[in-house]
């Protein structure tokens, strides 16, 4: 059984990080790698304490993303000024919805995610799900907007990504014995 979740949290880790190695060296992709196998180790040896398993996996990528979503956002933060758009200012308002309504709901999900860890309270369980859900609208309407006007992006795989993340975790938190159990049973 440990086996089996093992493999299967390196599974959800690897597509990310393997899609690294065409976007940046071979060595963040090794270090993806190691970081995988490092949750995997914790989330295995945590398996039998309250936040472990896969809801020990689902805060670590939480965290992680965290960190990932707000260097990305500095490193980018020109392309949300208006002045950057100035020779196509049409597609700046199409660019925002892309993009700010997904950074505002992870935020929202950390948030709520966070209140829920602290709490232990079982009505965050339920905001989190609508938030998991409307992240997955907005990923789908980012996917849309930038099909259309933005042909040609390379931003069409990190938007199926983000899709990834809801997809998962809203049938987690709607039948995992251990979220009842720690959130709503407290045992």
């Amino acid at each position: 059984m440990i086996t089996g979740i093992a493999f299967g949290l390196l599974t959800l880790s690897l597509p990310v990080y393997a899609a690294t190695e065409t976007i940046k060296s071979s060595l963040l992709s090794t270090i993806g790698i190691l970081l995988a196998l490092m949750m995997w180790y914790v989330c295995v040896r945590r398996q039998k304490k309250e936040i472990g398993g896969w809801l020990l996996y689902y805060y670590i990528q939480l965290y992680i993303a965290a960190i990932t979503v707000v260097l990305v956002t500095i490193s980018t933060f020109d392309s949300y000024l208006p002045k950057t758009w100035i020779n196509s200012p049409d597609l700046y308002p199409f660019f925002l919805l892309s993009t700010v309504p997904g950074l505002l709901l992870f935020f929202s999900q950390l948030v709520v995610a966070e209140k829920l860890r602290m709490s232990r309270n079982y009505a965050y369980v339920l905001i989190l799900r609508y938030v998991l859900f409307a992240d997955l609208a907005a990923s789908l309407i980012a996917i849309i907007v930038n099909n259309k006007y933005f042909e040609g992006s390379s931003t069409a795989f990190f938007n199926m990504v983000t899709m990834i993340w809801p997809i998962i975790w809203i049938p987690y938190f709607y039948f995992s014995k251990r979220v009842k159990g720690v959130f709503k049973n407290r045992d």
